[in-house]
């Protein structure tokens, strides 16, 4: 994935995440993710979202994975549902480049 699609450490996030290791998230975390239904993002968790989304470009991995612990559980699952369509996304663009 380039990095003006994705800026600092998210393009490696990415990157690892098309080989299938998730890193930010537990499996149980992404299993609950898609057991609920998706919806609109409140503003505070959009926020909260946005902040974490920050940290998960500028920090390391351990720094990153702290923030999204921290995040409210409604917020950490859209944010689980935002990175997976980042991958979905990278994974076609991937495959028009190849």
């Amino acid at each position: 994935m380039d990095d003006k699609l994705a800026p600092g450490h998210l393009s490696l996030r990415i990157q690892e995440g098309l080989r299938g290791h998730h890193l930010l998230f537990d499996a149980e975390q992404i299993r609950e993710a898609f057991a609920v239904a998706d919806r609109a993002v409140a503003r505070e968790d959009a926020d909260e979202i946005g902040e974490v989304l920050l940290s998960i470009c500028r920090d390391p991995l351990e720094v990153a994975r702290l923030a999204v612990d921290g995040l409210a559980p409604e917020a950490r699952l859209a944010l689980i549902r935002l990175y997976f369509r980042l991958l979905d996304r990278a994974e076609q663009e991937r495959g028009l480049t190849h």
